[in-house]
């Protein structure tokens, strides 16, 4: 049979979705081409595909309404593990815990990591990345500035010293170091100061100043000189490229490794000075720790440091997502951090027919007016579906698409029945 190529991409290129779809009464397919949960899909489409196993939808609601609201405000760590075999669901769970924590009055951060790295430090370098360059050096440098016009700090007095006017007005309100334009971030306050300093010994020692008492408020809060150190030169450097930035993010630099609980803690710091009372971190691909990417010693190091991550904070909730095999492996590494990553267990099992249908028509719903039907699919066309994709959504997700492009195709579909199906799967 000839193939005309020509004509297949122009009837594509005219038409729009609207027309595409019309006849299967939808305004564009709904399902994904991949199968897998989109991470950048809106929170409203992520909560309006809610958990169909109702077991499953109770459980992930119980860890959070439990964490979220727990009352004891220095006891709020609880640690939950999504369980089940590729491809059955466990990002779209966790991306949909994610939008409901998000959703709720009572402030909480909620960061989703789809890697754990093969290190803690770099896991902890993932959070750090998730909040941003430029908003995390904005909070650091909200804690130093407010530390610096503490009254009960002797830090204004020693820099308004290099001031020709002490009141810092002589050249006008906008360079005055402690206006709100300037007071915005490092450089903009350092070059208020420099402006009016025409001495270079002096604008050296201004430096040096601001750089000891931006290093003493860092150390004094963080309690260790290493991340004051990190901390400072991410504020200090201005321009291009930040080096610090990608030493931290990418968990590289020197004694990071050792410092990953005090680097938790300066982060769970920073998210509680912007006013959220909860931090949620909610890590995907969890087994790559037991995959054979990590030697045994390193699997060993990364469950020993988790343990005492877990055990030295409490001030944050973890929702991992992982495989059971994972588990079984965690459990043979290390059985005391296998205890501590199951506070609550969740465990997805393969769709039978009645939830696979309830599947179908919680997507079919996003691209037309909510219903119950799972039209254009017959009920036998689903079973083929789901039981040819081993009853597991990712491949019978990926599988649907594939089907409403090929009736889309067709002039007279209107249905997807089952010999459809059986032809255009074989």
């Amino acid at each position: 049979m000839t193939i005309d190529v020509n004509q297949i991409f122009k009837n594509r290129e005219d038409q729009t979705d609207q027309d595409r779809y019309k006849r299967l009464k939808l305004t564009s397919n709904p399902f994904p081409k991949s199968g897998t949960a989109n991470i950048n899909e809106s929170s409203e489409q992520t909560k309006a595909l809610t958990p169909i196993d109702d077991t499953v939808h109770r459980q992930v609601v119980n860890y959070i309404v439990d964490s979220l609201y727990a009352t004891n405000e220095e006891d709020q760590k609880l640690i939950g593990t999504i369980t089940g075999d590729y491809g059955t669901g466990k990002t779209q769970l966790l991306l949909y815990a994610k939008s409901i924590i998000q959703s709720k009055s009572k402030k909480a951060f909620a960061i989703y990591i789809n890697n754990p790295g093969t290190t803690l430090s770099q896991l902890i370098g993932s959070i750090i990345e998730k909040i941003g360059q430029e908003q995390f050096k904005k909070y650091l440098w909200a804690q130093v500035i407010d530390e610096i016009k503490n009254e009960n700090n002797e830090y204004k007095q020693q820099l308004s010293k290099f001031l020709v006017n002490p009141q810092g007005k002589m050249f006008g309100e906008k360079n005055d170091p402690f206006s709100v334009e300037n007071e915005a971030n490092h450089k903009a306050f350092l070059d208020a100061f420099i402006n009016q300093i025409n001495n270079k010994n002096s604008r050296s020692q201004l430096n040096e100043t601001l750089k000891i008492i931006i290093l003493k408020i860092l150390e004094k809060r963080n309690n260790d000189a290493v991340i004051a150190d990190y901390f400072y030169n991410l504020i200090a450097e201005d321009f291009g490229v930040s080096k610090t930035w990608e030493t931290i993010t990418s968990g590289t630099g020197k004694y990071l490794d050792s410092k990953v609980v005090k680097l938790l803690n300066a982060i769970i710091d920073i998210v509680q000075d912007q006013g959220f009372e909860r931090f949620y971190l909610l890590v995907d691909e969890f087994e790559d720790i037991t995959s054979g990417r990590l030697t045994k010693k390193e699997s060993d190091s990364y469950a020993y440091n988790l343990r005492a991550l877990i055990d030295k904070n409490r001030r944050w909730c973890l929702l991992l997502a992982l495989t059971r095999t994972a588990l079984e492996d965690i459990r043979k590494i290390s059985p005391p951090l296998a205890d501590r990553l199951t506070d609550r267990e969740i465990n997805i099992e393969r769709l039978s027919a009645e939830q696979f249908r309830r599947l179908v028509t919680n997507y079919l719903n996003l691209s037309r007016e909510p219903s119950e039907s799972f039209d254009p699919f017959t009920e036998e066309a689903l079973n083929i579906v789901n039981k040819s994709s081993g009853e597991l959504p990712r491949l019978a997700l990926r599988k649907l698409h594939f089907l409403i492009e090929r009736a889309a195709d067709e002039k007279n579909c209107e249905l997807i029945e089952d010999n459809f199906v059986n032809t255009h799967l074989q």
